[in-house]
């Protein structure tokens, strides 16, 4: 049709350079443009509220480019005219009135609306407000100066998994892409839909099955103690827990997102830490295990991957994370279960066997552990090192001691590291003594830990859990109660972009040929014992 408005000889030159680009260029695939999202214009309304003049507005518009704007300056992509919108709305809107963008480069990112005007910008009747912004969902309606002049519908012509969730969960927030996935669930990352905050949702199948049988690690009353010690702990350096949803299939969990990733991947991307960054890391570690212990709560299963970083920044926080192995105990209690990571489990958790029992000491161990991979970045303990079994070289106590790794490091570093590896639970470093020892006694370190701390407590403001319910029917028209724990609060704090789950299933720590190959002499590696 395009060439019938041609003259005869320019349709024919159009022919011939398309048959030669035909021929010349066989495989050069045509640019398909992405189109994202659609504005669908709102029809006319009974009460005669709409924005359109008669029947003369365009029946939808596709979003392209990663940013759409409206308004009266003539370098918006819409501009808003007299011939198509209604004059006594025209005068209200703003040369800027709203921006609707989306990240392409990034997968499952939701578009995200935000008002420029003084007259307000609304979506489904609620006011963004000047300056503010929200995630928009797929039949969204947008209105200009006021709620009933309504303008848009938007369409997300993009895939994501707001059906894949109860909806009381769909109505508060937008379900984005999978950060990490284990045996227990998976977690993923979710906006606000109010506010446009990120974070971290860890979703516990209730009812998942392996190999025939129920997988324990989603035992309903193991999920019910995660959620119970996140309920009871408020600390900077702890994890916080936004909300909580319980319903019939599975446990949703809502997490501050931590933008830092994990201690675990800190560590690989360098190699090991320096002394004086491991000192400033470690001491909150330490601080964070010590207010559990002061609650009655044992870890049991710290190790770098549950250990995570506030930001990308030196100077971080450092938060503690996945409590599903954890354990309230009282003063005089003590733990029979054999749970954990092997690589980070005290020897009196081996001796036990699920019958005898073990406390809180535990932890120090694993944080030992934790200690010893930062400072030289391969594990002490690993069934790769085939001279003992793992077991037998927790029992004993005899870590690999490589010369080449420790070479640098201080004397006091290694003997408090050979305090927390001591096999003997009396004999072992207490959490008090490790914050006592002469190598944590760095006054600038101390002072750079309490401002961050004092920064956060102020920041986060008191918060409490409460708990609702609601009942919703599924597709197949099956009644669901879905319980909702909240916080109210004042402040929220933020899981891992690379977080991984609950799940006692070890990385491994790979740095230097000598040690993933373990080959080295007997003069430049050694098992070491605090016997």
């Amino acid at each position: 049709m395009a060439d019938d408005l041609l003259p005869d000889s320019a349709a024919t030159q159009t022919q011939t350079q398309n048959s030669q680009i035909d021929w010349s260029q066989p495989n050069t695939p045509a640019y398909i443009p992405t189109i994202w999202g659609r504005l669908y214009s709102t029809k006319v309304a009974i009460s005669g509220k709409h924005c359109w003049k008669n029947a003369q507005y365009p029946e939808y518009f596709d979003l392209i480019q990663p940013e759409f704007t409206l308004g009266r300056a003539l370098n918006c992509n819409f501009v808003v005219k007299k011939d198509m919108i209604k004059e006594n709305i025209i005068k209200n809107i703003s040369k800027l009135q709203f921006s609707i963008k989306r990240d392409m480069s990034e997968p499952l990112c939701p578009a995200i609306i935000t008002d420029l005007s003084y007259n307000g910008t609304f979506v489904n009747n609620e006011k963004i407000g000047k300056g503010n912004c929200r995630v928009l969902d797929n039949n969204d309606e947008i209105a200009v100066t006021h709620p009933i002049v309504k303008i848009f519908i938007f369409k997300d012509l993009l895939k994501n998994e707001q059906d894949q969730v109860p909806k009381e969960i769909s109505k508060k927030y937008y379900i984005s892409r999978t950060l990490g996935q284990g045996a227990c669930g998976l977690v993923k990352l979710v906006y606000d839909k109010i506010t446009c905050a990120k974070y971290a949702m860890k979703i516990i199948k209730k009812s998942r099955m392996t190999n025939g049988q129920i997988n324990h690690l989603n035992d309903p009353e193991k999920i019910m103690n995660e959620i119970n010690i996140m309920k009871a702990v408020r600390h900077p350096c702890i994890i916080s827990t936004e909300e909580v949803f319980d319903s019939r299939e599975a446990v949703y969990i809502v997490l501050e997102l931590m933008q830092g990733g994990e201690l675990f991947d800190r560590i690989t991307k360098q190699g090991h830490l320096s002394e004086q960054f491991t000192r400033f890391l470690f001491r909150q570690m330490v601080l964070a295990v010590k207010y559990l212990h002061s609650q009655g709560i044992t870890h049991r299963d710290l190790k770098p991957e549950n250990v995570l970083l506030e930001s990308q920044e030196d100077d971080t926080l450092v938060k503690i994370t996945d409590f599903g192995l954890s354990k309230f105990v009282g003063e005089h209690s003590f733990m029979k279960t054999m749970c954990g990571t092997p690589l980070y489990l005290a020897p009196e958790v081996l001796r036990a066997n699920g019958q005898r029992c073990y406390g809180p000491e535990v932890d120090v161990w694993s944080l030992g552990v934790i200690f010893f991979v930062c400072l030289v970045g391969y594990l002490p303990f690993s069934a790769d090192y085939k001279d003992l079994s793992l077991k037998d070289q927790i029992l004993s106590g005899r870590y690999k001691f490589s010369q080449a790794h420790w070479r640098g490091v201080s004397l006091q570093a290694k003997l408090l590291m050979k305090r927390m590896l001591t096999v003997q639970v009396d004999r072992r470093i207490t959490l008090n003594q490790i914050l006592n020892h002469s190598w944590m006694q760095d006054h600038d370190v101390i002072i750079r830990v309490q401002k961050l701390l004092s920064h956060k407590e102020v920041m986060k403001g008191m918060t409490q859990l409460t708990v609702s319910s609601t009942c919703e029917d599924d597709e197949n028209g099956n009644a669901d109660t879905v319980t909702v724990i909240r916080l109210v609060a004042t402040g929220k704090r933020a899981l891992s972009s690379s977080f991984s789950s609950c799940e006692p299933i070890p990385k491994k720590l790979r740095v230097g040929t000598s040690v993933e190959k373990h080959d080295d002499t007997t003069s430049t590696n050694s098992y070491c014992s605090d016997d």
